[in-house]
């Protein structure tokens, strides 16, 4: 056989390799593993149920940390049921703002190891303003979080009563208050799940 001809062999034989390589998925993209960051979807809040279903995906979610507190009014105060306020270390609620809550949220988010949060159904009819840019909405809800810090809980469940505000304008809508309420299960409530994880500020 010639140098030429021997080249040639060569170079089918390759080619033939080549083919069985690709044939058998070599370098076919693979599905994407389990636990990996799937990406994060923030609705923009152009209404308060937009809201919700963003703090629903989002809490206690390392990835959602942003879309989460992107939720917050500047103006934001949290207010915990007044048994869980005496119950607790004293001040512990004190001054809980925007920066806060966010700070909290990142604790928490950090810690669990899984979350799930809905808002189960109102309690009592949402109210709005007569400009219609103010709407309180008055929720039952209940979470299952586990994380170290809070075990051996991991369901809290209660009332939340959520102002929303509407920006100028037509504008977003952000939560500018938020009150913590028992009720009669005795099961601990998500103020008390936001207490334990306002460690060293």
């Amino acid at each position: 056989m010639t140098g030429r001809k021997c080249l040639r062999a060569a170079a089918a034989g390759l080619s033939l390799a080549l083919a069985g390589f690709l044939g058998c998925g070599l370098f076919e993209p693979r599905d994407p593993k389990a636990g990996g960051d799937p990406g994060v979807i923030c609705l923009t809040p152009n209404t308060p149920s937009a809201v919700v279903a963003n703090v629903t995906a989002h809490y206690a979610s390392s990835p959602g940390l942003t879309c989460y507190t992107s939720m917050l009014d500047s103006a934001f105060a949290f207010h915990p049921d007044v048994a869980d306020s005496i119950d607790s270390t004293p001040d512990i609620f004190l001054n809980w703002n925007r920066d806060i809550e966010s700070r909290v949220a990142t604790n928490l988010a950090r810690d669990a190891t899984s979350r799930s949060v809905t808002f189960d159904s109102f309690y009592a009819s949402p109210s709005t303003s007569p400009d219609g840019r103010t709407q309180v909405q008055f929720w039952v809800y209940h979470l299952i979080v586990k994380a170290p810090q809070a075990a051996p809980d991991t369901l809290f469940r209660g009332f939340a009563d959520i102002t929303f505000f509407q920006g100028a304008s037509g504008g977003q809508w952000h939560i500018t208050t938020w009150v913590d309420r028992r009720d009669t299960s005795g099961a601990r409530t998500w103020g008390y799940l936001r207490s334990l994880y306002r460690v060293g500020f």
